[in-house]
């Protein structure tokens, strides 16, 4: 199937370069792409050739993706790095008007990613956790699990990490026998310390005491 340019593309904006030629792989005559051009065949050879300079980036957002990219869209969707910032952006958005939580939020998921990678533990696991654990302390209508599942599943997590996180978020503060579960804590443990450190009473007693106007313990 030749697959068209891409619908989501507005030509109106696009620059001089978004239009260029280059060498067919297989016979060496030269191709004219457009920038959303995703295959096209070789006027020369008439061999099938890829866009060497087509981004699918835009694959994790666009409605239009599975049309363009077929069953690549699927598999790049499904790419570690594509959920982290889908799940990143849901909990901007539900935490939105609580920048405290947000900002504990973010900071505990950096820190989660980290520390997952370095214990063995599955990262997805441990970010999603750290990003949905407070959700419900939000003010929302549905529980931080239920929220959290159901955000998941649109994201398209699969269903045992999404039972994972949901067990996590659950237990709160209850010792599980889970190293995901130890890595959360660990992250909203080393978060907190942050967040508390950047409040500005803290800030002003920190540069009060670096002067030398308050004398420490």
């Amino acid at each position: 199937m030749s697959l068209g340019r891409c619908p989501g593309q507005d030509r109106r904006y696009w620059k001089p370069d978004d239009i260029f030629e280059e060498p067919c792989p297989h016979c060496g005559g030269l191709i004219e792409f457009w920038k959303d051009d995703v295959n096209l065949r070789c006027p020369h050879c008439r061999k099938l050739v890829t866009n060497p300079r087509f981004d699918p980036g835009c694959a994790a957002w666009c409605s239009y993706a599975s049309k363009c990219l077929g069953e690549m869209a699927a598999v790049y969707q499904r790419q570690p790095r594509v959920i982290r910032d889908k799940l990143e952006v849901e909990a901007r958005k539900n935490l939105f008007h609580h920048r405290e939580l947000l900002n504990l939020a973010l900071k505990a998921a950096g820190f989660a990613e980290k520390i997952a990678r370095e214990e063995g533990v599955q990262p997805l696991v441990a970010i999603a956790a750290c990003l949905f654990y407070d959700l419900g302390a939000a003010g929302e209508k549905a529980s931080s699990t239920a929220l959290a599942r159901e955000i998941m599943t649109r994201v398209g997590l699969e269903p045992e990490i999404i039972d994972q996180v949901v067990k996590i978020i659950a237990a709160r503060d209850t010792v599980l026998d889970d190293p995901a579960w130890q890595v959360v804590q660990e992250a909203r443990r080393l978060a907190k310390t942050v967040v508390e450190s950047q409040r500005p009473g803290r800030q002003v007693i920190a540069a009060a005491m670096d002067r030398g106007d308050i004398q420490g313990n």
